[in-house]
């Protein structure tokens, strides 16, 4: 009986938990796909190919869940195993048109994977680009969220 109540109150939270990603990411998604900077989509591609890696899942399976179509079993992973995603804008030094992207994702094992790529200023989000026309710093910081997350 006990198995039973337990198995019951599982399955209603994992109802519930999809349910909420799912509401959540259904309308934003949609009006984000259309703004989303080309830096962004890399980001999201090198974020999904290191996170597959390391869990040794299929990264076509952690791309769609990274893409607002979300597998519950792989949410629960990657809760387990990403501690933070962040994205470094760097400029290049001697340039006013290009910066470097870094993805870097810490895990809870304490490791972190990076991947760099050099893109063209209009490849950043505008937010980027606006923060480097303000404070002229070198560097700009992005947290990553997942789209559970948001």
């Amino acid at each position: 009986m006990l198995e039973i109540i337990c198995l019951a109150v599982i399955s209603l939270f994992v109802f519930l938990l999809v349910a909420r990603i799912t509401k959540k990411g259904g309308a934003k998604r949609k009006t984000n796909a259309v703004r989303e900077s080309a830096a962004e989509v890399w980001a999201r591609a090198e974020t999904a190919r290191i996170v597959a890696t390391k869990l040794a899942a299929e990264e076509v399976d952690v791309a769609a869940t990274l893409g607002g179509n979300p597998d519950p079993d792989l949410v629960s992973r990657i809760e387990k195993a990403v501690q933070k995603v962040e994205v470094v804008y760097e400029r290049v030094p001697g340039s006013t048109t290009s910066a470097d992207i870094r993805v870097e994702v810490t895990f809870e094992d304490g490791s972190t994977e990076r991947v760099v790529k050099r893109s063209m200023f209009g490849e950043l989000p505008e937010t980027v680009k606006d923060d480097f026309a303000t404070s002229g710093a070198a560097h700009v910081f992005r947290p990553w969220l997942f789209p559970w997350q948001s």
